[in-house]
């Protein structure tokens, strides 16, 4: 399986950079014949920096383009959570067909989903990449699509009541913004017809304690699915709840580790560090060896589900810009968010850095329900400091003055 799925790696590769050595004026100068697996690894990586870099230098949308741009039929950017400039990224007609295409195939037929499903997509349907490859993935698939753009919270929730929507789209942090309201206006949620919940955006889906509250919320069964606005759909998750499974059919991924060293994905065992990607199908506008700042753990043991492909363990881990460090501790929010999704009376979070003294410190804000959250917030500092190994602060703050997102939440913060 693994011989058959590189030698057809391999010629989409030669195939496609091909292609973009004749008119792509980014990669004209970095690429050279691929014909060998040798080749392709003597390839340059491609850094979101650089990509910036060149579409604030040749704006409005860089030198990454293989076609003229009336050959483009799709705009979509970047969410710009992470303070620095959005990227805008084109889509051609085959380009963005691949987009949907790994939706219906991939992500929606891992989470069980089909035709007969109705799919509410609890997104503003903004320039931002969101759902919308999966509104037309769903399409595809011949569910019944309904949109939740423009809509309040407490609007969204009593539409996918009374339309019956069987799988909502969300970010994680988002579903447990709609269980709480549901809650506040009297809704019952584990009654409906909701079965699926397909989430992105965050690691949230695959840090347990954060799937098992969006669970018993819905009573529905979580799925984890993770890609890039400027690399496409790479992953989902399956019912063994082993993992996100890449998808190698589309993709070819790579390891990066901390001395900087590139892997291909290991045959056997498991490999951790920043997942590399290039895309198969995306060649008008093409990411090859892009490092994505994912940290990761891949594994190609056998799973439960039957997927072939490798699986990233526990999803996304972080970025890898994300991390902190406190008192000689590397941490992540994901590592923190899975010990704060334990306490039911906790609802928003946020993490604040400051440097002290030349180390960093770290606070857990917490938005906490009931009298006793002081008490909840030293609970929850014992827990970190137990299970971390690091003594982080808890602060408690009155419930609602966290801000809330329907895409991606800032819960890293530094001073």
């Amino acid at each position: 399986m693994i011989e058959r799925l590189r030698a057809s790696q391999l010629d989409r590769l030669r195939e496609g950079i091909a292609i973009v050595r004749q008119s792509n004026r980014f990669y004209q100068a970095r690429l050279h014949p691929v014909r060998t697996w040798d080749d392709f690894e003597r390839l340059p990586l491609t850094t979101k920096d650089e990509i910036t870099a060149d579409q604030q230098a040749n704006p409005p949308f860089g030198t990454n383009l293989t076609f003229p741009v009336d050959r483009y039929v799709r705009l979509h950017q970047t969410s710009g959570t992470s303070g620095t400039r959005p990227l805008r990224w084109l889509d051609t007609r085959e380009s963005w067909e691949w987009w949907t295409r790994i939706w219906a195939e991939q992500v929606y037929r891992s989470a069980g989903v089909g035709e007969g499903d109705r799919v509410f997509f609890a997104f503003s349907f903004g320039p931002f990449i969101g759902f919308w490859s999966a509104f037309d993935g769903a399409q595809r698939l011949g569910a019944l699509t309904i949109p939740g753009g423009a809509m309040t919270t407490e609007q969204r929730l009593r539409s996918m009541l009374e339309l019956r929507a069987t799988v909502l789209c969300s970010t994680p942090t988002y579903a447990i913004r709609l269980a709480e309201a549901a809650a506040a206006a009297g809704l019952d949620l584990a009654s409906s017809d909701l079965r699926v919940l397909i989430h992105a955006g965050e690691p949230g889906a695959s840090v347990p304690a954060t799937r098992d509250l969006i669970e018993r919320s819905f009573k529905a069964r979580c799925f984890d699915h993770t890609g890039m606005t400027e690399l496409g759909p790479t992953g989902v998750s399956c019912e063994a709840r082993a993992g996100v499974h890449l998808v190698e059919s589309e993709f070819v991924f790579e390891i990066r580790d901390e001395g900087g060293a590139l892997h291909p994905l290991p045959e056997s065992g498991s490999l951790g560090g920043e997942l590399v990607a290039t895309n198969l199908g995306r060649w008008g506008s093409p990411l090859i060896r892009y490092r994505t700042g994912d940290r990761v753990e891949v594994t190609r043991d056998t799973c439960a589900c039957g997927s072939p492909f490798a699986r990233l363990v526990g999803g996304i881990r972080g970025r890898v810009d994300d991390m902190f460090t406190v008192r000689g501790v590397n941490l992540y929010p994901a590592q923190v968010e899975d010990l704060v999704r334990r306490h039911p009376s906790i609802g928003e979070f946020q993490i604040e850095v400051r440097r002290v003294r030349g180390m960093d410190e770290a606070t857990v804000v917490i938005e906490c329900q009931g009298p006793d959250a002081e008490a909840v917030a030293q609970r929850l500092s014992a827990d970190l400091r137990l299970a971390l190994g690091a003594r982080i602060e808890c602060r408690a703050v009155p419930w609602g003055s966290l801000p809330r997102s329907e895409l991606k939440s800032q819960r890293l913060r530094r001073a």
